[in-house]
């Protein structure tokens, strides 16, 4: 895994699968910062390989319990509240959430509380 750092976020990485690791409460924070993601996605056009064994946590080291939002299948750890998103999966579950798909609330929470915050930020920046 490599680690990124921005503005006080640690957000988690494979290099080889590009899928992102986010400890509790990491993924509205994440949402709310385009650049991290942006950097996060360079160089990842190309579909990576999806593993066909069971995830683990990297925090817990328990198995990670597969949900949805709508049409996107996540991984969640339910003992630490982690989410790991596979690569493209963040864009299309937003989607999902925007399109008015439910699913797991610990995915629907953070990308709610994200996406309000960053809605926010940018109309407090944009009326200064």
């Amino acid at each position: 895994m490599l680690t990124y750092q921005h503005d006080g976020l640690e957000v988690d990485s494979c290099p080889e699968c590009f899928g992102i690791w986010f400890d509790r409460e990491e993924l509205k924070e994440f949402i709310q910062k385009p650049e991290l993601i942006q950097r996060l996605s360079e160089g990842t056009s190309s579909p990576a390989p999806t593993s066909t064994g069971e995830r683990t946590c990297p925090s817990c080291r328990i198995p990670l319990s597969e949900t949805s939002l709508g049409e996107v299948s996540v991984d969640v750890c339910f003992r630490c509240r982690g989410i790991w998103l596979d690569q493209g999966e963040l864009d299309h579950a937003v989607e999902q959430y925007r399109q008015g798909q439910r699913g797991n609330l610990v995915v629907l929470n953070q990308i709610a509380e994200g996406l309000r915050a960053a809605r926010n930020s940018k109309g407090a920046s944009g009326g200064s």
